[in-house]
Formats: C-alpha cells, structure tokens, sequence
C-alpha cells in the first residue's frame, strides 16, 4: 500500500511538471523557458533577441531623429518666410515716399522679425537645440549682454553635426546647424586659395571644422570638434598646432587675408592631410546685417569696428544714405534667403536618409519578430490538446487514488 502512495504521489508530481510547462507556454507564448529545457533551442533564441533589441534601439533613435527632423524642416520654412517678409519690408522702405515715421514702423516690425529669427534658431526638440551642431546641450543663438545698445547676437554652437547609427556601426549625420540656415558666405578659398574674413566672420572648412583668429591676429587657427587646436606631426617629427599665416588690409574694421593653402603646405603651417581638398569659406551672420538694417530705419548709421563699440548707433544718416544701406541690406538678404535654400535642400537630402533607414529597420525588426515566432513560439493548437489530455490524466489519477483510498478491512467486510 504504502509503496503504490509513492508510486501515484511521483506520478502526480509529474503531472505538476507537465502542468508547469503547458502554463508557462500558453502565458508567454515560448516554447522554453530555461537553457536547460533545448541548449541548441536557447542559443538560437538569445542570438535572434541580441538582433532584435539591437534593431529596435536603432528604430527608436531613428523615430526620434525623424521627428526631429520634421521639426527642423518646419522650422527653416518659417526662417525663409520671415526672410521674404523682411526683404518685402525693405522694398517699401525703399520707396522715396517712405517719410521718417514710417521707417520707424518699419523698424518695430523688423526687431518683431529679428526676435522670431532668434527663436526659431532657438528651436528645441527633447531638450536637445536642433541648429547648434554636434553639442546639442548649448543654445544656439545668445544675446550680447549689451544687446539693447550694440544689437549684437551671436553664434554659440558649431559647425559639427551629429552622427546617429542607422545600422549597427554605420552612422549618418543628422540635420543642419546656424551656418547653413542663417549664415552665408562672403568669401571661398575655391578661387585663389586664400580665404578673406573680418574678426566678427567665421571661417569654417567642409568638415565642420572652425578656424579662429588668434589674439595676435596674425594667424588663422584651426579647431577640432571639441574646442581644442588641432595639431599634426611635422617633418621634425615636432607636436606643432595648424594654422593660415594672415595680413590685415588695415581697415576698420579690419580685412584680413590668409596665404595660400599651398603656401601653408610648403611652409609647414598645415599637414598634407588637411591640405588636401580643403575648401575654407568665410560665414557671415545675418543678425549683424539686420541690427545695421534696423538702425538705418531709425535714422542712425551703425558703428563697425573691432572692439567693443560694434553695432552701436553712430550718426544721424539723411534719407538718401538710409537708402544706401537698404539697397545693400536687400541684396544681403537675397543671399541669405539663396544660402537658406542650399541649407534646406541639404537638411531634405540627410532627411530622406534616415526616412529609408526607418523603412529598412521596421522591415528588419518584423523580420526577427517573425522569426522569434517560429523559433520560439509555442504551438497553441497542440498545447490546447495537451492541456486537456492533461485535465483527463488529472481526473482519472484523483478518481483511481480516490477509490483507493475507500478500500478498507470494514468496507470488505460489509
């Protein structure tokens, strides 16, 4: 008696097992849930999982820069309206009827229009600035701290952009920064090899890099991405920093001029590996074209000049002279709205980029989804059935120990 108790308390114990598995498969949907259950089943599984949190990581980071995207593609169309609005205003201003008062009510509207211009630049997405370049963390645009008097709005990102993965070790840029949006060029070294530039220009290469004038201002220095000079091993085998030797035409404010990229070279200013196909361009903002822009509609030339005294109001202009600066103002403007333009189709070009490498993941992540599926997903039809066998076994275990159990030296007697 006491060994057939053991025998249908392991049979019972067996059926828990059983019971165990059939749940744990039709809650979850897997086959195993150990490696131990299949260690061939298990390596499978955990290589398509590997795979399939690797391309829903790169789904999720590419949804996010998409939608960034967008925002920043919305965000250049506005830029390029408030450009047609501004160079609208600046062809009525430049009407002979114009009298004083009404420039003045042309220059509120154009501080109005300076203002979206900054916010626009100002433009954030997930706490990140979408036109400050590769360090997102930092405003783009800032006010001088004397801005009410000199108008001045600067620059603080770079020219940089941030690379996202689109597949595992292949990344792309993402967007655009200030300098393709709200920067044009004044000055290339395409032509002649040299690059020209006042001290309130950028100079910037093709690969984002930033190129500043040093105090003493005889020297163009170039910069890395992180803030640092970049340097190079020379013939000497001496750490020496890259740079353009510069003259000042001796202006104010002052035009400085760079040797040539060859010179350079030959001197040993640079290493051949930044030498070669470097194309330098000069950026100038427009903030400072519409701060000039504003002060002529008040009245007032505007001061340029090297130090501090920069975009300050300067003298009283008759209306003739305001004209002057207006015309020139408009031609500005129509180089800005062209640069926004390249600038924009350059932002559509990087965008459909990452719109096919969206559709490629989400086709790969189905892919895995799938095939998790057929390596690891249960077959609920055969687990329906077993559940049910399992239910008879179940019934007719407890019936047979039941009666068992009413087997008794009374009950024979009886």
């Amino acid at each position: 008696m006491i060994d057939l108790t053991n025998q249908m308390s392991y049979r019972i114990a067996n059926l828990d097992v059983e019971n165990q598995r059939i749940s744990y498969q039709m809650s979850t949907g897997k086959k195993i849930e150990n490696g131990s259950d299949d260690a061939v089943l298990y390596g499978k599984v955990i290589n398509i999982e590997s795979n399939l949190r690797t391309y829903e990581g790169l789904q999720t980071q590419i949804e996010r820069t998409t939608a960034q995207n967008e925002v920043a593609d919305s965000t250049i169309n506005e830029v390029k309206n408030t450009l047609d609005a501004i160079k609208v205003d600046l062809l009525k201003s430049l009407n002979s009827g114009m009298t004083r008062p009404d420039r003045i009510a042309v220059a509120k509207n154009m501080e109005g229009m300076r203002d979206n211009l900054y916010s626009l630049m100002n433009t954030q997405i997930d706490d990140e600035f979408i036109f400050a370049g590769s360090n997102t963390t930092i405003k783009t645009y800032e006010k001088n701290e004397d801005f009410k008097i000199n108008g001045q709005i600067d620059f603080q990102g770079n020219g940089h952009l941030r690379n996202i993965a689109v597949e595992p070790n292949t990344y792309r840029e993402r967007g655009v920064s200030a300098y393709d949006v709200l920067m044009y060029n004044t000055d290339t070294s395409e032509v002649d090899g040299t690059i020209s530039f006042t001290q309130h220009e950028t100079v910037l290469d093709e690969y984002g890099n930033t190129w500043k004038l040093n105090d003493a201002k005889d020297k163009l220095e170039k910069y890395n991405e992180d803030g640092t000079k970049s340097q190079f091993v020379d013939s000497a085998g001496n750490l020496q920093d890259e740079y353009l030797t510069v003259t000042s035409d001796g202006s104010t404010p002052a035009k400085y001029t760079s040797e040539t990229l060859d010179d350079a070279l030959a001197n040993g200013h640079i290493s051949s590996k930044t030498s070669s196909g470097l194309l330098l361009e000069t950026k100038h903002n427009t903030f400072d074209d519409l701060n000039i822009m504003i002060n002529a509609l008040y009245g007032y030339s505007t001061k340029q000049t090297d130090d501090s005294t920069n975009g300050q109001k300067d003298q009283v202009i008759n209306d003739e002279e305001v004209r002057a600066i207006l015309a020139d103002d408009l031609e500005r403007m129509s180089e800005q709205f062209d640069a926004t333009n390249v600038g924009h189709a350059e932002l559509g070009g990087r965008n459909r980029i990452f719109d096919t490498a969206l559709e490629a993941i989400n086709s790969k992540v189905t892919h895995y989804n799938i095939l998790m599926q057929k390596t690891n997903g249960a077959d609920m039809g055969k687990l329906a059935m077993e559940s049910k066998a399992l239910e008879l076994t179940y019934n007719a275990l407890y019936s047979t120990v039941s009666k068992m159990n009413q087997l008794s030296l009374v009950n024979f007697l009886k």
